[in-house]
Parts: structure tokens; C-alpha cells; sequence
């Protein structure tokens, strides 16, 4: 039980890292919703990226933010990693989401 509580954390802080990455990707214009119109857009999904990926790493106990740190549980990390991945960062997101469910076992 305690190896799939250690794995599923480190996989919550590799996705918390790849979501941080992506949304500085999408601020710099690297992103999906860079295109045309939708500039506004990605701007707005890179910023909200870096903010949930914070909340990710403090939660996970690597960055020390008290105002994002949240309790550590499965079930947070779980929804965190489907909000990451509802704003564009699919791989980060995915991640993060296999961690909460290892979490959870």
C-alpha cells in the first residue's frame, strides 16, 4: 500500500511539473489557442495552468506556498489533475490524474 502511495506522488509532482511547463508554453504563445482570435484564449488556459500546477506542487509538499497548499488526499489530487487537464495540459493533466488514483489504492 505504501509503494502506491509514493509512486502516486511522485507522479502528482512529474504532472504538477509538466502542467507548470505547458502553461508557460501556452503564455509564450506555444500552446493550442494561439491562433488568430483565440490568442486571448491561450493566455488565459497558460495562466490557469501554472496557477493548478502550483496548487499541485504545494500540495505534494515541494514548494512551500501556504496559501495553495491543500490537504493530501487521492480525491484532491484526483480533481485537481482533471481540472489541469480540462485547461489544456492534456499530458500533465494525465499524469497527475494516474497519481491521485494510485493514491487512492
Amino acid at each position: 500500500m505504501a509503494k502506491y502511495k509514493s509512486t502516486g506522488e511522485l507522479l502528482a509532482l512529474i504532472g504538477g511539473i509538466v502542467g507548470l511547463l505547458l502553461g508557460i508554453l501556452d503564455i509564450l504563445g506555444f500552446g493550442w489557442f494561439n491562433y488568430g482570435f483565440l490568442g486571448a484564449l491561450g493566455w488565459i488556459y497558460g495562466i490557469i495552468q501554472i496557477i493548478v500546477s502550483l496548487i499541485i506542487l504545494a500540495t505534494c509538499g515541494k514548494i512551500n506556498i501556504p496559501a495553495l497548499k491543500l490537504e493530501k488526499s487521492g480525491i484532491i489530487i484526483l480533481i485537481l489533475g482533471i481540472v489541469l487537464a480540462i485547461f489544456g495540459g492534456t499530458l500533465g493533466g494525465v499524469i497527475t490524474i494516474i497519481g491521485g488514483i494510485l493514491m487512492l489504492l
